[in-house]
């Protein structure tokens, strides 16, 4: 069902981004030329490469927007981000299907660019503001792993991490917490840590994370405590990621778990399977065909690693083999995780 816009909310237009931009003679042009729509419950409002020429807001309701691959994301229309068009690249990245019952705002977009150029030449424009945060995430996105993210998925994550000003001594992450957050060192410098000997016993080094290291998320991925603490040693910028959206946007897109008894098949069609424990482990046993590459090279190590084949990154201890597969995925190399550990496989 759809009837005119006309009796839209005025305070609800003047959230919709560009429409709040327009002259008011505009504004009403795009009005009484757009159509509000009410879906039920599991209406496809759009499908992924679909072009339809139309611009949509969501006034109402609750969307899932996936594409191929990857992970859905929620849209209410409470949130920030409803306050843009929904995935408004055409062809369409995502497809768009109603989770609640949703009123839709539909506008040709043909004609909402022609009064946006219209606009442009009879109100002064206001200069862009020049965000440190879409800075940030633009700088993101040079990652593989960011970037490879469809472009609803990546204006989702741009709105939902949260910039964080980060003081040297300053303690980011407490080793025995419980995982919350996802975060990226934009600028400054970090040092992972961890207690040895007990409560009171002996702190050592780990790492130290520079700009463009994130970390947390091998205690997030498996669900646990961290194992350890992260301090700011300079001055600094972070990026924070909430659990639950960096496990739908990062993690469930890019890494997958395989079973043992699937390896063999995947090692025949030219998989490898990637064993991150330390060398004396590896070499007091490991599965077949495995190759040895230590979590604590990994990072530098990764680059030599061949992009066109798919690795299977076995572990002992799932936190690792979570931080590894999700190192690798970061680098853009093609990663699941060994279900159950090397233990376990060997048990078999």
């Amino acid at each position: 069902m759809s009837v005119a816009a006309k009796g839209l909310d005025e305070a609800h237009l003047n959230h919709l981004a560009p429409l709040n931009s327009l002259a008011p003679e505009l504004l009403e042009e795009v009005v009484a030329n757009s159509t509000v729509e009410r879906f039920p419950p599991g209406r496809r409002i759009f499908s992924e490469k679909e072009d339809d020429n139309r611009t949509i807001f969501l006034l109402s309701g609750q969307l899932a927007l996936m594409a191929e691959g990857h992970g859905a994301i929620t849209l209410r229309a409470d949130s920030n981000e409803a306050a843009q068009p929904i995935a408004e690249q055409h062809p369409r990245q995502v497809t768009a299907l109603a989770s609640t019952s949703v009123t839709i705002l539909s506008i040709d977009t043909d004609l909402l660019n022609n009064l946006i150029a219209k606009n442009k030449d009879r109100v002064p424009q206001a200069p862009e503001l020049d965000s440190g945060m879409q800075q940030h995430m633009q700088q993101l996105f040079n990652n593989p792993l960011f970037g490879s993210l469809p472009e609803p998925h990546q204006q989702v994550l741009m709105r939902r991490m949260v910039e964080i000003e980060a003081k040297a001594g300053d303690v980011i992450i407490r080793e025995g917490d419980p995982s919350e957050y996802y975060y990226i060192v934009i600028e400054g410098r970090c040092r992972v840590s961890r207690n040895v000997g007990g409560h009171a016993g002996q702190e050592i080094f780990i790492a130290e994370l520079v700009a463009g290291s994130g970390f947390g998320e091998g205690a997030l991925i498996e669900n646990d405590f961290h194992d350890s603490s992260v301090t700011v040693i300079e001055d600094g910028i972070l990026l924070r990621l909430s659990k639950g959206e960096f496990l739908t946007l990062l993690v469930k897109p890019f890494v997958k778990w395989v079973a043992y008894d699937e390896t063999q098949g995947l090692q025949e069609q030219g998989s490898v399977l990637l064993d991150v424990r330390a060398p004396a482990s590896y070499q007091r046993a490991h599965l077949p065909g495995s190759i040895n590459l230590p979590l604590i090279v990994l990072r530098k190590a990764a680059t030599i690693l061949d992009r066109e084949k798919h690795y299977i990154v076995c572990c002992d201890i799932g936190r690792r083999s979570a931080t590894a597969a999700f190192l690798l995925a970061e680098q853009g190399v093609n990663v699941s995780i060994l279900d159950g550990g090397v233990r376990k496989a060997m048990a078999i």
